[in-house]
Order: C-alpha cells, then structure tokens, then sequence
C-alpha cells in the first residue's frame, strides 16, 4: 500500500475498556511507562539545570534565557508533538510483525522532521526578536540574541531526537533511550559550566554558552541513539534504514493529518497554563509565588500521566496491529485502569505532601505558603480527571483518531476552563485560587469528553483495522 490508511472496515465487538486490569498486560505497559516517565523527568532536570546556572549570570540574564527557553519550548512542542503519531504507526506494524511497516514508520518521520526542520530553525533563530515585538525591554532580548541563535541549531537534532524517542518506545527500547538521556544530563552541566563560565583557553559566553551547550548535547544524543539502532541485534533486525530514500508522500501527508493535532493539542494545553501565568501576575507577588510553586510540581508529577499515555498507545497499538480482539480488549482495560490508580495515587501524594512541598521554596508561614499548599491540594484533584483524560487519549490516538480530540481538549481548557478562571479569580475575588479552579474545570471537562469519545467512536475506529489477516479472538 502506498499510504497507512488501511481501506477495509468491519464491525467490532468492542468491550468496555474500564477496571479489569489483566496482571501480565499490566506489566508489560509499566515496563513502557516507566523508563518513559523517567525521560521526562531527566530532560527536565536538565530544564532545571539551565535555568538555575542562567540564574548565577544574574536576574537579566535569567529573564532572557527563560523568554527565549520558552519560546523555543512552544516550537519544539508543536513539532515534537506532530512527529509522535510515529509512534502509532510502529506500534500497529509491530504488533503485526510487519518490519517493512516499522522502517515504512521510520522513513516517514525522518523526512517529515526534514520538513518541520527549516520554520522550526528560523522561529527559534528570531525568537529573541519575535519577543520585542511584544514590548519586552529590549536588553532582555539583546542579552537573549545569541542564546537564541544557538537554541536554533539546537532544534535541529532534537526534531531527529524526537522520532527516535518514538520509535524506541515503538519498538519496547525505551530504557536504552532513557539511559542515552540520563549520560547527557552531567554532560549539560558540565558544558554549561565550561562554556558559559569559561574555563582554560574557553572564553566565558554566558548565556550564550548555555545554548552551545545544549545544541553540543543534543548532537551527542542523536549520535548516541542512532549508533544503538545499528549496535543492538533486535533493532539491526529491522533495517531501519534500508533503502531510506523510498518515502511516500502519501504517508508524509498522513504525519501530518494525524500528527499535527496532536501538536496542537500539546501546544494548547500548555499555552494554557503559560497564559494563567501572565494572569496570576495580577494578583501580585505572593500569588505568582504560590502559583510558580505548584506550576512547577505539575510539571513534574505530569510526566507520571505522559509516560503512561505514551505507554498505551504502544500497547494498544500492538494490539491492533496483531488484530487480537482479546488483547486489545486487556490492553485498553489495563490502560484505563492504571491510569484511573496513578491518578489516585498522585492526588494523595500531593494532599499529603501540600504542607511540605511548599517549604521547599518558600519559608514557612508566609502567604505564598499557605496559598501554595491550597494550590497543590487542588492539583492533586486535576489528577483524578487526567487519570481518566490520559489514557483516553492514548486509545484514540492508537486508532488514529487525533482531530476531534483536540478538539475536545481545546474546547475544554479554553471554552470552559479559561472563562471559569477568569470569573472565579476576578468576580468572585478568589484570586490565585480562582484561576486554578478554572485549570481543574478544564481538565474536568477535557477528561468527561474524551471518554465520551471513547466510548462513542472506538467501535467505529477499531474498523480501520487492516483486512488480511482476519480478526481472531484472543
């Protein structure tokens, strides 16, 4: 075939996906999830650690790198995002023991990070101007120039990172991607420190150097993980890269159709919570402590939910490439079942820890404390919803269903959350507060109508399932 649509649809005898969890399929999604999970976490240590050397250069140099950080975070998410659908189209080759439809896979998302790699650099490269535009004081994006011109060379491999986090996920290598991630975590500081503090005949850059030195450690992650697809026996198997100038237009265009929601839908939930913090700044000092405190735990106890998701989708998608109604029937019933535990699981942990975690940034008793306690008790609520809205999403996306789910989730956070926010901080005078019960409401919502469009559209989805062999129960 000369695209992934497969053209064939049936009926299937679709089962609800809720709480009977199968042991074996159980392990098999953690053994994905959690080297995925820690992907995350690393990467964001490394987050955290460019932001905290920015911080010793002082607080302009730590303005600009964080404007320009995060800008190049919105672009990255995007194209990242888009590239991900990767992922559903090895799993379903996989699971069918099609090896001409993994390296199909692989082809297909190298050159499609080919074409994201051009608007993707020249957005980074300007993004220190971009941000001018936007009445920013002009020695913060002077300072950030150069930052961003070496972030522009740094987005360059990390598209090339980005399918191949995909794919070693894919293709059950996710540990390897993991230990490739945590060798480049002491290898950022490192070079941060010589680069941008200088060190013999290096000269110091500042916060220039700590965008050579990411664009170094992204280059020696890429060169790492694509020595392993040649080194490790299972993935040599696959000849990923055999006759590696055969790509289809049609299956770029098919990236794209299924991948750019997804991009959206990261861009959007994200942009959310970057516009609740310009929000918050309203509210004074206190407010936008406590709300950086908790913003910060959300995105940490956020990769448990991401890391699972992606999980789901690898083993749903198996499923559906092996065309076993039985496994797919265990795969989205474990999946929702370890997501509805981990979100409980989370929401305890935040509610027990609400009076501890603050007094990690904050001394105790202040404002900020206080509020910032509130706030994390309210964060661990999100996570009962997100419990539900993660491997929802995970099990569309593993039927390709991609659009109307950002949808949903757009229209949750942005129709009904947002608004809420706004009348629950400003009208009703909760402030801080008020803003995140609006986040809460939608996550609420975004999980209510994504499981809506679970149950309603997985029938109809599991139809796109390839006509040969035929649906054998498990």
């Amino acid at each position: 075939m000369s695209d992934f649509v497969e053209p064939t649809r049936r009926p299937f005898p679709f089962r609800l996906p809720w709480l009977r969890p199968d042991p074996e399929e159980a392990k098999s999604l953690l053994s994905l999830a959690i080297p995925m999970t820690g992907v995350s976490l690393v990467n964001m240590g490394m987050a955290l650690t460019d932001t905290v050397m920015m911080g010793w250069l002082g607080p302009t140099a730590l303005a600009a790198g964080a404007v320009v950080s995060d800008l190049y975070s919105l672009v990255f998410y995007l194209a990242a995002g888009t590239l991900s659908i990767i992922a559903t189209f090895a799993a379903r080759a996989m699971g069918a023991g099609d090896h001409h439809g993994v390296r199909r896979a692989a082809r297909s998302g190298f050159a499609t990070a080919l074409l994201l790699l051009i608007p993707a650099f020249v957005l980074v490269w300007w993004s220190a101007d971009l941000v001018r535009l936007l009445g920013v004081e002009s020695t913060v994006p002077d300072l950030g120039r150069g930052y961003a011109h070496a972030m522009a060379f740094t987005i360059v491999p990390m598209l090339f990172v980005a399918v191949w986090r995909s794919l070693f996920g894919a293709l059950g290598r996710p540990r390897i991607f993991l230990v490739a991630t945590l060798a480049a975590l002491p290898l950022n500081a490192l070079a941060n420190l010589v680069l941008m503090f200088g060190w013999g005949p290096v000269p110091e850059l500042g916060i220039t150097g700590a965008g050579i030195a990411s664009a170094i450690v992204a280059v020696a992650l890429l060169s790492g993980v694509t020595a392993f697809s040649f080194l490790d026996r299972h993935l040599s198997k696959l000849r990923l890269f055999l006759t590696p100038w055969r790509v289809s237009i049609n299956d770029i265009r098919e990236v794209f159709r299924l991948g750019l929601p997804i991009g959206v839908f990261t861009l959007g939930e994200v942009g959310v919570f970057l516009v609740a913090t310009v929000v918050v700044a309203l509210f004074g000092t206190e407010a936008l402590a406590a709300h950086a405190i908790a913003l910060r735990m959300a995105g940490i106890v956020y990769a448990i939910p991401s890391g699972l998701s992606q999980a789901a989708t690898v083993r749903v998608g198996n499923a559906i490439g092996a065309a076993e109604t039985g496994g797919l029937d265990r795969a989205m019933s474990t999946a929702m079942t370890v997501g509805v535990a981990s979100g409980f699981a989370i929401c305890l942990a935040l509610a027990a820890g609400s009076n501890i975690i603050p007094g990690l940034f904050v001394e105790s008793g202040q404002g900020a404390w206080e509020t910032a306690a509130t706030l994390l008790v309210v964060l661990g609520l999100f996570h009962l919803a997100q419990g539900i809205a993660g491997p929802a999403t995970a099990i569309l996306r593993a039927f390709k269903d991609t659009k109307v789910p950002m949808q949903l989730s757009l229209a949750g956070f942005w129709m009904i959350g947002m608004p809420i926010g706004v009348v629950f901080g400003f009208s009703l005078d909760l402030g801080v507060l008020g803003i995140w019960c609006g986040l809460g409401a939608g996550v609420l919502t975004s999980a209510v109508l994504l499981t809506i469009r679970l149950f309603k559209q997985v029938p109809g989805h599991s139809a796109d399932l390839a006509a040969s062999p035929p649906l054998r129960s498990a």
